[in-house]
């Protein structure tokens, strides 16, 4: 009768302890998603910089491109883009940049004034971003590491920057960010929308090319083919407008704009240093704890290479996309679930997006955006993993010592 009773006990202050941890997780969640929100409300209400203070020629020639495709002008610019150019001279002009970012913007633009028509629509790219990181988190771990992605993300540098400068990085980075959930439905549909996705990120920009190769080569069989089929409407799109544009489908503005033979891609990028003023002035108080950019009377420039900068921002060596270190945590977390297929694509899209952008003519933080967010996602799933093991071991100790205590005594 005893050992009944005390079973009888147990099952009683289990069901307590069970009660008292759900309660107590139901508080914690709703306390993030309430923050989160406010957080997403502020870059919602974010005031843009002036125009002549956002980033000279991108942000100019993303608010007039998607404009003037509004108002039936076609994907063309008024913006004088390169100003030695020959092309400088004439009024109209093809843009230096793909026109994926000038699509998505382009409807804001029928509603309000510009250019803060244009400019909102900005600010709900980054807010998508922030969904879209929770959702990653929610698809690899549950609504923890959903909230507090989310969160991470809200409150980060880039996404504050990002509410107040028309750029296509944050689009970038979503549609990059958006393939982790969308790699776990397994609805056939979901394989040809992961291929428009990824697709229609080489139309936003040339990087996009390498997430690309990176789902071709984690998923299998027959979804292979629905992500090449997704991809293929995107991709033929920019090659026929490349095409009619610049001659070649492979051409691009940077090639009508800027002088023949300017090294957009070069391996002499790689080593040289330091670095003009650019993008690090936008990040500067992000970059400056760990010496990633100084002051000079020209303005911020990086005194690092390209070989080293990409790589320390890729493992968390700065603040722009949140707490540091965070990203390496992620990596690690990645690189130990190397199995799951997202953890693969994860992986291999962080390092070749690095090595890409190695080469490349400037050194900016913004484009390792999607990589950095999703490891970012990856190191909230590790500490999530870390945190609900620790619980399992110890937690119901602390919530309940009695019935631990009479547990090991029988």
């Amino acid at each position: 009768m005893s050992g009944l009773h005390t079973a009888s006990t147990d099952r009683g202050d289990g069901l307590r302890t069970a009660l008292k941890a759900s309660s107590g997780h139901a508080v914690a969640l709703g306390v993030l998603a309430i923050v989160t929100l406010v957080l997403i409300v502020k870059l919602l209400l974010n005031h843009p910089f002036a125009l002549s203070d956002q980033p000279f020629p991108d942000a100019h020639e993303y608010l007039n491109e998607a404009y003037r495709l509004a108002h039936g002008h076609g994907f063309t610019t008024t913006v004088r883009d390169y100003p030695f150019s020959a092309h400088a001279r004439q009024a109209v002009n093809p843009s230096r940049y793909p026109p994926g970012t000038a699509i998505v913007l382009a409807p804001f633009s029928l509603f309000g004034n510009y250019p803060g028509n244009v400019e909102f629509g900005g600010r709900i790219i980054v807010v998508a971003l922030v969904l879209a990181a929770g959702w990653a988190g929610y698809s690899l771990r549950g609504w923890y590491a959903a909230m507090i992605s989310a969160f991470v993300v809200a409150l980060s540098p880039f996404a504050m920057v990002n509410t107040q400068i028309v750029m296509s990085d944050a689009l970038g980075a979503l549609l990059i960010v958006v393939c982790v959930p969308l790699m776990k439905v397994r609805a056939k549909w979901a394989g040809y929308v992961l291929g428009l996705v990824a697709g229609y990120g080489i139309v936003c920009r040339e990087s996009g090319v390498i997430v690309i190769v990176c789902l071709l080569i984690v998923v299998q069989g027959r979804e292979r083919l629905r992500v090449v089929i997704g991809a293929l409407g995107p991709i033929v799109g920019l090659a026929l407008y490349n095409w009619s544009t610049f001659g070649v489908p492979w051409g691009s503005g940077y090639g009508y704009w800027l002088p023949p033979g300017f090294p957009e891609y070069s391996l002499s990028n790689v080593t040289r240093h330091p670095w003009p003023p650019g993008g690090q002035g936008f990040y500067q108080s992000s970059l400056a704890p760990f010496h990633l950019v100084q002051q000079s009377h020209a303005g911020a420039i990086g005194p690092l290479s390209n070989l080293l900068f990409y790589p320390l921002i890729l493992l968390g060596f700065s603040f722009v996309y949140g707490p540091p270190l965070l990203t390496l945590v992620g990596l690690v977390t990645a690189i130990r679930t190397w199995k799951r297929r997202e953890a693969r694509f994860t992986v291999l899209v962080a390092g070749l997006l690095t090595l890409f952008y190695m080469a490349n003519y400037s050194q900016d933080p913004r484009f390792l955006a999607g990589p950095c967010i999703l490891l970012t996602v990856w190191g909230v799933v590790g500490l999530v993993m870390l945190t609900r093991a620790a619980w399992d071991r110890y937690g119901e100790a602390t919530l309940n010592p009695d019935a631990s205590m009479s547990r090991a005594r029988s």
